[in-house]
């Protein structure tokens, strides 16, 4: 190797804040990245591969554009190999690791840099979660004080999985200094929005993006704390779709207004506020006709068919289907299958074998990270969910058992405390239908414990089966227990069904 290419690697801070560095970030263009750091560094091509673990060769061909950089775990290994401190880390749409400044890279003084662990990230740059809580100027367990649009933009960008923790990383690292380098991307939205101005595609990427994080953040994060900014970035669209936009970017404009009311109008049933929950179901219809997109129609049923029981919410997801095109849209049809299944096992309907079976095989061929902004939900532990709520409505003690674990597994993994809810009120309820009375408290137990954090109605309601399965019990745990649950469930008022 020549000698070059083991001297340090120095990088500026200020040279991260040079605007033609951050549109190269936000554009996710490694290559242009590239030219800078040898432009204004004088790095040499073998020195910025040796840092990023990549060849000479390879780091020529993305500095001349035949090679474009578009794998996630590339761009982590980039921004890892060259200590791209938090804002531009940011900027290029990757969760923030630290809040420390950036320092200089020694590939001779730490070789670790360049060696990969499982998910591609140098194994020496991995960052604890006590290291973040330790160094963070920001509060991890309340993040919600931030500048939500932002925070949902940034979520929206990221390829990674979003969990809780991620959603707090992201968080932590909305300090000033961070949305100093991103404001400037919404300066044209703000000019777009109070006066004539030409949209572009940009500006358009960036309110899809947005809309995307919104959902994503929806997993994470109690209704309460997202609502108002949801509701802002859809006045917002509907500003800039009554500002006579071309077809081109009406059609687009209406297309993510109707995602991001299909989200609308579900946390406003979740925060028992059904009227405003009709008008985004009515918002979602239009945006649908509109955009030419009929299927945001099958999300807003599917929402819905959580809203009623019985019939009614089995009939809510028939309806639902009749908005999928006959091929592709996988992920959105395993979504409303598995919904179905559950629905149909809760009718006491055996046929919900069959359906769900029919879900894993739309479930393999899905891309849930690709399709819809809906469906980044769906992901192995959500199907095994799924599954074991079909199986414990009827009564299958055998696949319960097995759906029960994979679940389980899901759940220990994530710190999703809204699917945690669900999970657990299933296996509560598995518990209580072969008798075990005192794991069936338990685990109902956790179940209330994970809908009072995440603040979910859906979760709480989720327990009126465990409930109903305990009345004719009258011993001190099962009465403690059901007071607790319905303490809760006045705390949060009414149900909005």
């Amino acid at each position: 190797m020549p000698a070059d290419a083991t001297k340090p690697v120095v990088i500026l801070p200020e040279l991260w804040q040079r605007p033609e560095m951050l549109t190269a970030l936000q554009n996710r263009n490694i290559g242009q990245v590239f030219q800078l750091i040898r432009q204004y560094a004088g790095v040499s091509q073998t020195r910025i591969g040796t840092a990023v673990n990549l060849s000479q060769g390879k780091i020529s061909e993305i500095m001349k554009g035949t090679v474009k950089v578009t794998a996630f775990d590339v761009f982590e290994r980039v921004a890892d190999g060259l200590d791209i401190p938090n804002p531009a880390r940011m900027a290029l749409g990757l969760a923030p690791t630290r809040t420390t400044p950036s320092r200089v890279i020694d590939t001779t003084a730490h070789p670790a840099a360049v060696i990969l662990s499982r998910d591609g990230r140098p194994t020496s740059s991995l960052p604890s979660m006590e290291s973040v809580v330790a160094t963070s100027p920001r509060r991890l367990d309340d993040p919600w004080d931030v500048d939500l649009p932002t925070l949902a933009w940034i979520a929206g960008r990221l390829d990674s999985p979003m969990d809780r923790r991620t959603m707090l990383l992201l968080a932590a690292g909305m300090t000033a200094e961070a949305a100093a380098t991103i404001s400037d991307p919404w300066e044209r939205l703000s000019r777009a929005l109070t006066g004539p101005q030409a949209l572009d595609d940009d500006t358009i990427e960036r309110l899809e993006a947005r809309t995307i994080g919104f959902h994503r953040l929806e997993y994470v994060l109690p209704a309460r704390a997202i609502y108002q900014g949801l509701t802002t970035h859809i006045n917002e669209l509907s500003t800039l779709l009554q500002s006579g936009p071309s077809d081109r970017f009406r059609r687009r404009l209406a297309y993510t207004a109707g995602e991001a009311a299909t989200l609308a109008s579900w946390i406003a049933w979740d925060l028992k506020q059904p009227g405003q929950s009709t008008a985004f179901e009515r918002v979602s219809a239009l945006a649908a006709k509109e955009s030419g997109h009929q299927i945001i129609q099958a999300c807003t049923h599917a929402y819905k068919s959580y809203a009623v029981e019985g019939r009614a919410a089995y009939e809510a997801i028939r309806q639902a289907q009749q908005f999928l095109p006959a091929q592709g849209d996988d992920a959105t049809r395993a979504w409303l299958l598995s919904r179905e299944a559950e629905e149909l096992a809760a009718l006491g309907d055996r046929r919900a074998i069959e359906v769900m079976h029919q879900a894993e095989e739309a479930y393999g061929r899905a891309r849930p990270h690709r399709e819809r902004a809906w469906t980044r939900f769906l992901d192995p532990g959500r199907m095994a969910a799924f599954q074991l709520s079909t199986y414990v409505r009827l009564g299958d003690e055998h696949h319960v058992i097995e759906a029960g674990q994979t679940a389980l597994s899901a759940v220990a993994q994530e710190s999703d405390h809204k699917k945690a809810a669900i999970v657990y009120a299933d296996i509560a309820q598995a518990h209580l239908q072969i008798g075990d009375i005192a794991e069936g408290i338990t685990y109902a137990r956790r179940a209330l414990e994970s809908a009072q954090r995440s603040e979910s109605t859906w979760g709480i309601e989720h327990l009126a089966t465990v409930e109903k399965a305990l009345a004719p019990h009258t011993d001190q745990a099962v009465r403690e227990l059901l007071g607790d649950i319905a303490a809760t469930r006045r705390t949060a008022g009414p149900s909005p069904a």
